[in-house]
């Protein structure tokens, strides 16, 4: 609420900020600002770097940029380059051939090059771990310098290295290209270039960003987000082209598109054939070249998904033949397999089956694999560890690139399930969905789909925002895309709003069945407008209650000999029972202006939803409501306000509150659960009992209080309070209150259950088993003690009933068959006078 109140932010948004760690104004204002900027020169050796290229440069000494296939050297190839160019150095570029050539500096191309005459090699994307190969570049008389990102190994190279780890840059998460771009930023800077031109760098930097998949957090936001912008303005002939070949609106383009559109299609070059052409295409002046590349890349991407897909058949083949009950890693291997998709199924492996995945193509007695990690674990750490089983390996904490030889494959497979098994422990790794945020009616709009825009741009590390929508409805449901796909109108509360979900047709269930839903709120643009839609990722059925026939039988109940004791003490009580001396007490407080000083929190929303983000947020919680009972089964008891809990939060243990207040009975039990727990009860028991919230951290209004005696009873309680702004919650506490003060229909049914009771005994009279029965009622009509000893004192009172005894030896039946004048009792007229005051206080509340 803090974050919300300061930074005029909505609930959803304010509370994933929070859960991510932002949780003052300060931090989750530059956070969504993103405007984090570290200068090029605060990489220590950057100043040696910039004289060495310069003064290579001024030496008219050839450089060669040695780069990597993927989408992040490509990008960093070419902004490299540009510089160089910028600067008029003699110099050119190579890229590795991902199969002949391997990842890294490779000895054969390092020859090579200082036979063509290569004076200065700058790696992009590479060379932090070659140590072997800068020192073979060096004794060729090669200048070297080093820049990169992926994990040094024990040692570093003898040359200028820029790194963001090892360097000492404030930032250590920028891909390869953002480290190419601060380098040619301090060269142009040195030179007297224009600093303008850094800003050409920003559209691969940030391709390179999503693509590489790195954390899009801290400076990492800026690059991306300004790089957005570059890319939006499509003045790059190259992107331009590209951008044209995905079939995209330049001005809509999203860090989605660079993952999923933009990047497979450059990284689609180093698979299947060359990763050069994405240098040309990012280099050309010419539209109608750039153009001829981009179409050239949109072939390669078709062949890439189509060996893809022959590949992942056939390793799901040796899946099912390797028969793994609960692996703890997959290694799978194949011969011939193209080494250039088996990163990608990899992925879809490790992604499928919550586990790292390794893919190995195997050539002979040679193999060569790509790895994929999962949430949580360390892959490069874990691979590491057994790389006494490899013939070599390279990579980060998600993804690594390995040699093995064919017949170590076993080993290696068991060796690094139980590498895996160690870093994460007994409990595996999780696999269950996150959840930021709770939403719900009319919080499901263009506004809110607008504002969760700030937290763009999202991918790894500030993922979309994803919301679980409580007891929400399916109508509407049509099927789309050749029936692989629907679009349906989704119901919570009295709102509606579009939407969709990819690779399913349907929920299973009829409209009027309740889901609890997960999804990503968006802009949808379409024919010039836009609108908020929903995109469903997962659909929960509600859980079932223990016992929907009995939906008190998991609550804190009474035995005969408790329910006996309970009943006589309401009895012996009568007036002062249920209408409590602690209301005179409480309008003494408001009086003094105890409810004024109180500071309630107002949350706009449905209950519900409002309920369900307070329980998941894990701190204690105290719920009150209007009627205990009657929302207990309403929110589907301990299995309904339970889904709250693990895994969509983590709050400890849920308690069930008292129904009443009966004078005597001990409420320090149910007080120490609450002040740790999650617990439910309501204003009679707490205005009959204040102990019960006396210690409290957090009170939730689930309904308003209906009186200012209700009020003044929570008002004093020192906890955090916060109430539900939402009109379904007001109607439920104007019906409880006309349930429990207009008492003719409820004395109707217990004037007719003792009638049956009695049944032909010669006294008129119930006892024993039959008595309890027809007391304390069943289903909808089930009665506490306390409502049944209020409900038998009124007809005692109207003369229309008699009562004698007491605990399982009471006595009890009607004794007047005729009419009776119910304003004769003085309790059944209190309560008349409370239902319309209540009333009163409730509907002036509202306003």
């Amino acid at each position: 609420m803090r974050l919300a109140q300061a930074l005029d932010l909505s609930r959803p948004l304010a509370v994933t900020l929070a859960r991510r760690g932002y949780t003052d104004p300060e931090s989750a204002k530059a956070f969504l600002e993103g405007s984090e900027q570290h200068d090029p020169v605060e990489f220590e050796g950057m100043e040696s770097a910039v004289s060495e290229a310069l003064a290579a440069i001024a030496a008219d000494r050839r450089i060669t940029v040695y780069g990597d296939f993927d989408v992040d050297g490509v990008a960093a190839t070419t902004i490299m380059i540009t510089a160089l160019r910028q600067l008029g150095a003699d110099c050119a570029w190579f890229i590795p051939d991902r199969q002949s050539d391997g990842y890294g500096l490779n000895p054969d191309s390092i020859r090579d090059l200082a036979t063509r005459g290569s004076a200065m090699l700058i790696t992009v994307d590479c060379g932090v771990a070659s140590v072997d190969e800068v020192g073979l570049a060096r004794s060729l008389g090669m200048e070297v310098i080093v820049t990169d990102h992926h994990r040094p190994g024990e040692s570093l190279p003898d040359c200028t290295v820029l790194h963001p780890a090892v360097s000492g840059y404030p930032f250590e998460e920028l891909c390869g290209a953002a480290v190419a771009s601060k380098f040619a930023s301090a060269l142009r800077r040195q030179a007297g270039l224009d600093p303008s031109l850094d800003e050409g760098d920003l559209d691969l930097v940030a391709l390179a960003t999503v693509a590489d998949v790195m954390p899009l957090v801290g400076e990492n936001r800026r690059l991306v987000r300004e790089g957005l912008k570059v890319t939006r303005r499509a003045e790059r002939p190259g992107m331009r082209a590209l951008i044209a070949e995905c079939r995209l609106e330049p001005a809509r383009i999203s860090s989605t598109d660079f993952g999923f559109r933009l990047g497979p299609r450059i990284n689609a070059a180093g698979r299947i054939y060359r990763a050069d052409a994405g240098v040309e295409l990012f280099l050309s002046e010419s539209d109608e070249r750039a153009a001829e590349i981009a179409s050239e890349l949109g072939r390669a991407n078709s062949e890439r998904r189509r060996i893809e897909r022959e590949v992942q058949t056939e390793a799901e083949k040796v899946r099912r033949e390797l028969n793994l009950a609960e692996p703890g890693a997959l290694v799978l291997a194949g011969e011939g397999w193209h080494p250039g998709v088996v990163g990608i199924v990899a992925a879809r492996f490790a992604r499928e089956h919550g586990v790292p995945a390794v893919i190995i193509s195997t050539d002979g007695e040679q193999g060569r694999g790509s790895a994929r990690g999962v949430p949580g674990l360390d892959l490069h750490a874990a691979i590491g560890s057994v790389s006494g089983l490899l013939e070599g390996f390279g990579g980060h904490a998600t993804a690594a690139g390995l040699q093995i030889r064919t017949e170590r494959i076993p080993e290696f497979r068991e060796a690094l399930a139980v590498a895996v098994s160690s870093l994460v422990g007994e409990a595996g790794v999780s696999r269950a969905e996150g959840v930021d945020a709770f939403a719900g009616g009319a919080e499901l709009a263009i506004d809110l789909a607008e504002e969760l825009e700030t937290l763009e741009p999202c991918g790894k590390g500030n993922p979309s925002l994803s919301m679980l929508i409580p007891s929400a409805r399916i109508c509407d449901l049509q099927g789309i895309g050749d029936g692989k796909h629907c679009r349906f109108t989704l119901v919570s509360g009295d709102a509606r709003a579009a939407g969709i979900c990819f690779g399913r047709t349907g929920f299973g269930v009829d409209e009027d069945t309740p889901l609890d839903l997960l999804a990503e709120l968006s802009v949808n643009h379409f024919n010039g407008s836009s609108s908020a839609q929903l995109q469903v990722r997962e659909a929960f059925p509600l859980p079932t209650p223990t016992d929907p026939e009995d939906p008190w039988s998991a609550m804190p109940g009474c035995d005969q000999p408790e329910w006996w004791r309970r009943f006589d003490v309401a009895m012996e009580a009568g007036a002062g029972l249920f209408v409590p001396a602690a209301g005179r007490a409480a309008e003494a407080a408001i009086e003094t202006g105890v409810i004024g000083a109180a500071a309630i929190a107002r949350i706009d929303g449905i209950s519900e939803v409002v309920l369900a983000e307070l329980i998941s947020s894990g701190e204690p919680l105290m719920v009150l409501t209007s009627d205990a009972r009657r929302r207990w089964q309403s929110l589907g008891g301990e299995t309904g306000i339970g889904r709250f809990l693990p895994p969509y939060g983590h709050a400890p243990e849920l308690v069930r509150g008292l129904w009443a207040g009966s004078p005597g009975e001990s409420t320090s039990t149910f007080a120490d659960a609450v002040a740790e727990g999650v617990g439910l009860s309501d204003y009679v028991t707490v205005a009959a009992r204040p102990e019960v919230i006396a210690k409290a951290m957090n009170l939730l209004l689930f309904d308003p209080p209906a009186s200012a005696a209700e009020a003044a009873a929570i008002a004093s309680s020192g906890a955090s309070i916060f109430s539900v702004d939402d009109p379904a919650s007001r109607g439920f506490a104007l019906s409880a209150a006309g349930d429990r003060h207009e008492l003719t229909p409820a004395l109707r049914v217990l004037y007719r259950d003792l009638r049956d009771a009695a049944g032909d005994s010669d006294a008129g009279q119930a006892t024993g088993e039959p008595l309890l029965e027809a007391l304390a009622g069943e289903g909808e009509t089930a009665r506490s003690p306390e409502r049944a000893a209020l409900l038998l004192s009124a007809l005692v009172e109207a003369g229309l009933a008699q009562s004698n005894g007491s605990a399982a030896a009471r006595s009890a039946g009607i004794v007047s068959s005729g009419s009776a004048d119910l304003s004769g009792s003085p309790l059944i007229c209190e309560h008349q006078r409370l239902h319309q005051e209540q009333v009163v206080f409730l509907k002036q509340s509202n306003r």
